[in-house]
């Protein structure tokens, strides 16, 4: 941890002369606090395809080292929640996409039945 530097004006208390000691108490101020987990609050919702495939890897790990632990139940429930709902994101998202690229072969299939069956009458 890097050392931290920090300056302290000090007035020396009334009926202390050169030589008296006394006690000088300083409190380091906390750092400020970064958002963690789901990529800094960012909704599941609104990430994007790369941000959910990386919140499903962190929040795999987290409940991997979780378990690993042997964290409390309630936090492992708390980080199995979190990882099913970013996989319930990705599979609400994968359908669109495979519908997408997909070709429709049963109604390519259906057309060429038709033709043969009304070729043959």
């Amino acid at each position: 941890m890097a050392n931290r530097t920090f300056e302290v004006e000090v007035t020396v208390p009334e009926g202390l002369k050169a030589g008296d000691s006394f006690m000088l108490e300083v409190e380091v101020p906390a750092a400020e606090k970064k958002p963690r987990g789901q990529l800094a609050g960012i909704a599941i919702e609104d990430m994007t395809d790369e941000q959910l495939k990386r919140e499903i890897i962190n929040a795999g790990s987290v409940l991997y080292k979780a378990k690993q632990r042997g964290a409390a139940e309630e936090t492992i429930t708390a980080n199995q929640a979190r990882l099913d709902a970013a996989k319930a994101e990705k599979a609400k998202r994968t359908p669109v996409a495979a519908e997408a690229d997909t070709p429709n072969i049963a109604g390519a299939m259906a057309e060429e039945a038709d033709a043969e069956t009304a070729a043959e009458i």
